[in-house]
C-alpha cells in the first residue's frame, strides 16, 4: 500500500526479533544467576538493535544480532535452559503480548521456576498468509499478486530461520519452531479451519506442544472474547491423556510420560487490564503444581 520495500523488510525483522527477545527475557528472569543484571544487559542490547534497524542497512542488522548473541551467552545461568520447565502462553493476539493485560504473569511464573514461551506475533502473520494462500479470505488474487506473495513468503521464512540461528548462539532460545500447517492439523479435529481466528491456533498449539515442548498451557484473552471462550471450552475437555496420546505419532513415549496424568495442565484467563483476582492467583498456583509434575515425567523419559 505504498510502503517501500526497505521499511517492510526492517519491520519484519523487528517483529521476529521482538518475539525471540520476549522468550529470552522470560528465560533470564527464571534462570539467570542475577536476573536484574541480566535484564539490564538485555535492555541495552535491544537499544543497540533498535538503533541498527533505524539507521543501518539490512545486512548490518544480522551483524548486530550476532554481537548481541555473544554477549547474552556470557550471562551466568543457574542450570541448562533445556532443564527449565516451559509454559506456553497463547490466546488472543493483543492480550498475550501486552504487558498491562498480562499482569506480569511471566514474572509470577518465573518466581515459581517456569520460563514462559509466548505465542509470537509472527505466528499470527504466518497464519494470515496461510488463510490468504488457501483462499480463506475475501481477497481475490491475480497471477502477479500470487507471485509477489510467494516471494514475500520466502523472504519472511528465510528471515525467521536466519534470526533464530543467530540468536540460538546465545544458548537462550528454547521455543519450538512455528509450523502453521502442523498447528492447523492438530486443531482441525476440534475446529473447522474455515472458522478463522485465534481459536484454532490456541487449540492446535496446545495439543501439539503439550508434553513435548511445554509442561503447561495458559490461554489468555480479553473479557468476553468469543475465540478465547471457544478454545477454552474445547481445551477444558480435550487436554486429556487419551486425546494427546491419540494425536501423537510417538504413542509409546507419551503413554509413559502421561502414565499418572488424567487432565493435563491448562488454564484459561480473562483479562480486562485489572490485577488478577484472588481466584485467578489460586488457579495459577494449582496450575504450577500440576505443570511441575508433568515436567518431572518429561525429564524421566
Amino acid at each position: 500500500a505504498g510502503i517501500n520495500q526497505t521499511f517492510l523488510q526492517k519491520a519484519w525483522y523487528g517483529f521476529v526479533i521482538s518475539d525471540f527477545f520476549d522468550d529470552i527475557r522470560s528465560m533470564l528472569l527464571t534462570n539467570a544467576k542475577n536476573s536484574n543484571k541480566a535484564i539490564e544487559i538485555l535492555e541495552k542490547e535491544m537499544i543497540c538493535i533498535c538503533r541498527t534497524i533505524e539507521t543501518k542497512k539490512i545486512q548490518e542488522i544480522e551483524k548486530q544480532l550476532d554481537k548481541t548473541a555473544i554477549k547474552l551467552k556470557q550471562i551466568p545461568l543457574e542450570k541448562s535452559v533445556f532443564s527449565v520447565p516451559l509454559v506456553s502462553l497463547s490466546g488472543e493476539m493483543f492480550v498475550r503480548r501486552d504487558s498491562l493485560s498480562r499482569q506480569n504473569i511471566s514474572q509470577k511464573l518465573a518466581d515459581k521456576g517456569f520460563a514462559t514461551i509466548c505465542s509470537p506475533v509472527t505466528e499470527w502473520l504466518q497464519y494470515s498468509d496461510y488463510l490468504y494462500e488457501k483462499g480463506l479470505t475475501k481477497i481475490k488474487q491475480s497471477t502477479k499478486e500470487k507471485i509477489v506473495f510467494q516471494i514475500s513468503k520466502y523472504f519472511k521464512n528465510r528471515t525467521l530461520k536466519r534470526v533464530r540461528t543467530i540468536l540460538s548462539k546465545s544458548g537462550l532460545i528454547c521455543s519450538p519452531e512455528i509450523n502453521i500447517k502442523d498447528i492447523i492439523k492438530a486443531g482441525k479435529p476440534f475446529i473447522d479451519p474455515e472458522l478463522t481466528g485465534e481459536a484454532i491456533l490456541t487449540v492446535g498449539g496446545a495439543i501439539s506442544h503439550i508434553a513435548t515442548h511445554v509442561c503447561g498451557v495458559i490461554a489468555i484473552g480479553p473479557f468476553g472474547c468469543m475465540p478465547n471462550r471457544i478454545s477454552e471450552s474445547i481445551l477444558n475437555n480435550s487436554m486429556t491423556k487419551e486425546t494427546i496420546i491419540s494425536a501423537s505419532s510417538k504413542k509409546s513415549d507419551f503413554s509413559k510420560i502421561l502414565s499418572d496424568q488424567t487432565d493435563l495442565p491448562f488454564l484459561a484467563i480473562e483479562s480486562d487490564g485489572s490485577p488478577f483476582p484472588q481466584l485467578i492467583n489460586a488457579q495459577i498456583e494449582t496450575f504450577c503444581l500440576r505443570a511441575k509434575r508433568l515436567h518431572h515425567n518429561m525429564k524421566e523419559i
